[in-house]
């Protein structure tokens, strides 16, 4: 077995996941596990290769196996695992993943030979009490402050992450544990000013400036908390706006607004409330352009995630009334019905009946931790997560550890361990299921479609990626790319946007400016797609996505 040396965690860096340009269609790999940096691999070095486990990489997906041990990686969602981690990469056949991937399926790298000296120590303070080493403070409009911190665990950090917005005039209040404060600390962020504090149970941070909208989140390996403030902008800027009335109610304005990659051209559809009504359309298994999906719409842009190789919706999706795909992680999710438009991040609580006797109410803290699958070839569960696969009847087929596919005119019922009733249910077993969605407004839609990140909420900064398993760092997030956005205004004009090139977290800032109370991202880079009076108005070639939203400007019925 060969053992190489690991790396600082400082220095990883994930790569995008390789798949076409190595393996096409499906194929299986083989080999041991070791910790290197794969030659060519630009030098990530935390990262383990997992040479002795099986590895099928199907167009989105990628599949490990080792032992009884199966992890499933899908592109837009993310591993179907109770851990939030970057994407594997596929080199020569072979797949690279973070310790904590390794770690899932048992697999440690043999140490052997003379060990790497180990790190040094952080300094004692104060007899081992923990300390603030440094503040960074970077950019010059949207400002990030980065607090180093020694000698104290992450978790400790938890509780201090928030996100919202002050007015002019208030201020961001940050208790922080209990650190020993350097000498000299800063005063200023660019246009906030930051006042420290010493005393109490530990010291505090207090920010101010004329209104502002922050994200505060604590990362580890090293320990720093970080603080993004995004100071308010005035509105969208005027310079090279462009408006046009395409239809009563409908206005189409173009602009520059600056992201994270620089000046981004910004394409918005304001659609007026009252006249016409909006629709979710997809089918399960068909994938297909936004404007051919906008068929008889007068307006359309694309909607939520999919599967690539079964052109199946990742989380809620309903059309008409039916239920073609359930929730899937606590994601933001946008609904039509008799309540207007409702944007929220969605929970499902599902109960359970077994030969027709109840094992599971709908207000059992377990219930929400109860998924039922219905997408033909999709994959459900977890290795921590038990499945039922249910036939046609209503009848078990199978019961194990997951994950596993949806059978074709079947479902899956996915459970925790500590749900005892169905762990012992065997085949045969007729199961009943009732679901009950929150917030209840999203019942009463009649069309809704998931995606997200949230954007805003009740018109402040609601972005939290973490809170819908989207994990920072990665390129569904955090590359600059075209980016699609949909929310909603105080007075029920519905914003349809798609920015050129920018990141999921500038799209929070322009939101705001553009009037948005709540406010959600959809699919997003190659699926961004605007469209207007049978034209596509954002780009020149179109990609299939698997459901669109659409705006049709007779009066509902």
């Amino acid at each position: 077995m060969r053992v190489f040396r690991r790396v600082s965690p400082r220095t990883l860096r994930v790569l995008p996941l390789v798949l076409a340009a190595v393996l096409y269609g499906s194929a299986w790999s083989h080999g041991h596990v070791g910790s290197a940096d794969p030659a060519g691999s630009g030098g990530t070095g935390a990262e383990i290769a997992l040479w002795d486990a099986r590895i099928e990489v199907t167009e989105g997906a990628v599949t490990v196996t080792f032992g009884a041990t199966t992890l499933v990686y899908v592109d837009g969602l993310g591993w179907l695992a109770d851990f939030v981690a970057p994407p594997p990469r596929v080199v020569d056949g072979v797949a690279w993943v973070v310790p904590e991937v390794a770690a899932a399926l048992g697999l440690v790298p043999e140490q052997s030979g003379t060990p790497p000296p180990p790190e040094e120590a952080p300094p004692s303070v104060d007899g081992g009490r923990a300390r603030l080493v440094g503040v960074r403070i970077s950019g010059e409009v949207d400002m990030r402050v980065v607090l180093d911190l020694e000698g104290i665990d992450v978790d400790a950090l938890r509780g201090v992450g928030t996100v919202g917005r002050v007015e002019p005039g208030g201020a961001l209040r940050l208790e922080l544990p209990r650190v020993t404060l350097p000498a000299a600390l800063p005063a200023t962020a660019g246009i906030i000013d930051l006042a420290w504090h010493d005393g109490g149970p530990g010291p505090s941070l207090a920010l101010t400036g004329a209104g502002f909208a922050y994200d505060v989140f604590a990362l580890a390996e090293p320990t720093r908390l970080v603080i993004d403030v995004r100071p308010d902008r005035g509105g969208v800027p005027a310079t090279g706006e462009r408006v046009e009335a395409l239809a009563p109610g409908v206005v189409y304005r173009t602009f520059r607004a600056q992201g994270s990659g620089g000046p981004s051209r910004v394409h918005v559809l304001e659609v007026a409330p009252g006249a016409g009504q909006w629709r979710v359309v997809g089918a399960p298994g068909e994938a297909q352009p936004t404007l051919r999906w906008a068929d008889g719409g007068f307006v359309a842009i694309n909607g939520g995630y999919f599967e690539p190789a079964t052109r199946s919706a990742i989380g809620l999706l309903v059309v008409d009334g039916v239920w073609l795909s359930p929730p899937s992680r606590g994601r933001a999710v946008i609904g039509f019905g008799p309540d207007g438009v409702v944007i929220d991040r969605a929970q499902v609580r599902t109960g359970l009946w077994f030969d027709d006797r109840l094992a599971l109410s709908l207000d059992h803290e377990l219930a929400e931790r109860v998924s039922v699958h219905a997408i033909s070839g999709a994959w459900a569960g977890s290795g921590r997560m038990g499945t039922l696969t249910v036939d046609a009847d209503g009848r078990v087929t199978g019961n194990r550890v997951g994950p596993v596919r949806v059978p074709d005119d079947g479902r899956v019922i996915v459970y925790p361990p500590e749900l005892r009733s169905a762990a012992l249910a065997e085949p045969g077993t007729r199961v009943r299921t009732a679901l009950r969605l929150q917030p209840a407004a999203l019942e009463r839609v009649s069309h809704a479609v998931e995606a997200g990140p949230l954007l805003v909420q009740g018109g402040r900064d609601a972005f939290a990626p973490e809170l819908e398993a989207f994990a920072r760092g990665v390129r569904i997030l955090d590359d600059v790319t075209q980016q699609a956005a949909i929310g909603v205004t105080a007075d029920g004009t519905v914003l349809l946007v798609a920015a050129e090139a920018m990141i999921a977290a500038d799209l929070v800032p322009l939101m705001l400016d553009l009037g948005a109370i709540d406010a959600m991202r959809l699919d997003s880079g190659g699926s961004t797609t605007l469209v207007a009076d049978g034209r596509v108005l954002n780009r020149l070639t179109e990609r299939a996505v698997a459901n669109a939203i659409v705006w049709l400007p007779e009066a509902p019925r």
